[in-house]
């Protein structure tokens, strides 16, 4: 777990150098551009990229000294939100230039945070909206919201993620999958689904007992559907990025099995974030 830790980590780097170079090409126009996110242009999706940075800085050393800590101040979900929505705002007024370096100061203060991580608090949990996550998490996580939020940014749907590092935001997924059907699927559900990917080529398993859910890297063939996809696509579909019926049209993803098992299990990875 410290090796994929560190490993993404650095790929957070390099992503945010990539980014920060886009963003030092935008034109007031590009700036102002509608993206994949309804409502929001390039402005608002940095902005929030911006707070999410600063969120992870606060939450990341309060979980190693043992906090379930809320961010910003904030007392409760509502006050948390509240933060976020009047911070955007401000990020999103400022000029061009002020907040690239608003940007950039807050993802490079969160890669001092990563990187100042030690081994035995890999475990711990820190705080999230959604529920709390294990540290390890969370170099992964940060990760995958700088290939989305690109791809949100581009705005070409039939578009492909980010290639250079979409094999190490794939191997986020068995992190996620377990806390995302843990904190909103189905309590009663139990069952197994696979999950083949290919570019890069992936396989695993996410077995549910009764809402517990837990990740298997073996192929014994006990899964009750499997779910085949390329890389780009499964992680634009467990984003609510992608339409599972038009990928499976296109001939992009296919499922084996228990269709009924696998949609249900999908559409709750599937939720937007």
């Amino acid at each position: 777990m410290a090796d994929f830790f560190a490993r993404a980590v650095s790929w957070v780097e390099q992503e945010n150098h990539r980014f920060i170079g886009i963003l030092r090409g935008f034109s007031e126009q590009e700036w102002r551009a509608p993206t994949f996110c309804p409502g929001w242009c390039v402005a608002d999706v940095v902005a929030h990229m911006t707070l999410g940075a600063r969120f992870y800085a606060h939450v990341i050393p309060a979980g190693a000294a043992g906090l379930l800590e809320l961010p910003f101040g904030a007392e409760n979900l509502e006050s948390f939100w509240a933060y976020r929505k009047k911070v955007g705002d401000e990020l999103v007024a400022l000029s061009d230039d002020e907040r690239i370096d608003a940007f950039a100061e807050a993802v490079w203060r969160l890669q001092e945070v990563f990187e100042g991580v030690q081994p035995d608090a890999l475990d711990k949990k820190a705080w999230h909206w959604l529920a709390p996550c294990p540290i390890r998490t969370f170099s992964g996580q940060r990760l995958y919201e700088l290939i989305l939020h690109d791809w949100d940014i581009r705005n070409q749907p039939d578009g492909d993620l980010h290639a250079s590092s979409l094999p190490v935001a794939v191997d986020c997924l068995p992190e996620r999958f377990p806390i995302f059907f843990g904190a909103r699927g189905d309590k009663d559900f139990s069952g197994t689904i696979c999950f083949e990917t290919n570019e890069p080529e992936r396989i695993w398993a996410l077995r549910i007992e009764k809402g517990e859910s837990e990740i298997l890297f073996s192929d014994d063939g006990g899964c009750d559907a499997r779910v085949v996809c390329g890389g780009s696509d499964l992680v634009l579909l467990t984003t609510g990025r992608a339409m599972l019926e038009e990928k499976e049209g296109s001939g992009r993803l296919r499922i084996e099995g228990d269709r009924a098992m696998a949609v249900k299990v999908l559409e709750v990875l599937s939720r937007p974030f």
